[in-house]
């Protein structure tokens, strides 16, 4: 979802994220305009991606796999791969591998707009692209004690999450690390969707994560968010904009150099995060949830 909305946002390019058993089930339909598939799996050995990747080319659509295994099936069956550069991490929950199959999509995209030349492409885009290690270092610099902190007085039944654009995505990463090592309820909504509906499920004992990066649309997120207070609801935002830091004392304040077009892939770490001292703290091992593996084998049929 995250390269999907740079894609579309920042590139000029058509994109959109379909989980893999959609596009085998679904995908594509018969007016698909010259698509190609990209294909992300961190072991390149998940049933549902490697059968993508074989309706794909059974369709004679280019593929190509992101991934961490270039030995993998996916990598093999594959026109082209892209090697996340990240080791095998110990953990089954994925963080490092998560943020690598969407910088990697990204750049993938960003060489795609190039050779298309057709739609103007920000000019410090690579600046950012280049910054984002230091820029990461500060985040978990700045940020860690924060989410230890938070994690450790929390005393919520329920969380939920609110981001727009790829933030969006980010707040569906976070909700997901915590629901996956803690087994608590957890959710996920743009931030100017959850006015309509999802609002009234708001009391105490409910928290509100929000990534409210500087934007363009601050006031309307700090808007809600100040009404969601109002509600008995716990609000964290995470953000480096003055006046959201400062109307929140739970707020987790991100650097302020942080102004990259790319900072979702920063702030979803305040996010994974928390999940990790949350889940520490809960007495769980965020490591090896229940009934999770690394990756799925269960067989799907087109």
């Amino acid at each position: 979802m995250i390269p999907a909305f740079y894609y579309e946002y920042l590139l000029g390019l058509d994109g959109c994220a379909i989980p893999s058993s959609e596009f085998v089930w679904y995908a594509p339909g018969p007016t698909a305009r010259s698509p190609m598939l990209i294909a992300l799996s961190r072991s390149g050995k998940t049933s549902e991606s490697v059968e993508a990747v074989r309706k794909a080319v059974k369709a004679k659509i280019p593929t190509v796999a992101v991934t961490s295994d270039g030995s993998s099936t996916m990598s093999k069956e594959c026109d082209f791969g892209l090697d996340t550069g990240v080791p095998n991490e110990q953990s089954t929950i994925m963080t490092k591998t998560f943020t690598g199959s969407a910088l990697c999509s990204t750049v993938l995209g960003i060489e795609f707009a190039n050779l298309r030349g057709t739609t103007p492409i920000p000019a410090n885009i690579e600046d950012d692209l280049a910054s984002l290690p230091d820029d990461a270092e500060q985040v978990i610099s700045a940020v860690e004690d924060q989410a230890r902190k938070t994690a450790e007085s929390a005393n919520a039944i329920r969380f939920i999450y609110l981001g727009s654009g790829a933030n969006y995505a980010a707040c569906l990463e976070g909700a997901l690390k915590l629901r996956e090592t803690s087994y608590v309820a957890s959710e996920s909504y743009h931030t100017m969707e959850f006015r309509h509906g999802p609002f009234a499920e708001l009391e105490e004992g409910i928290q509100v994560f929000s990534i409210v990066p500087k934007s363009r649309n601050i006031q309307e997120q700090l808007r809600i968010l100040k009404e969601i207070a109002t509600t008995g609801a716990t609000v964290v935002p995470v953000s480096n904009e003055p006046e959201v830091v400062r109307s929140f004392k739970d707020a987790l304040v991100m650097p302020d150099s942080i102004g990259s077009e790319f900072a979702s892939l920063l702030y979803m770490i305040p996010l994974q995060l928390f999940a990790y001292y949350y889940s520490v703290r809960s007495g769980r091992n965020p490591d090896e949830p229940r009934n999770l593996t690394k990756y799925v084998t269960t067989e799907i049929a087109p």
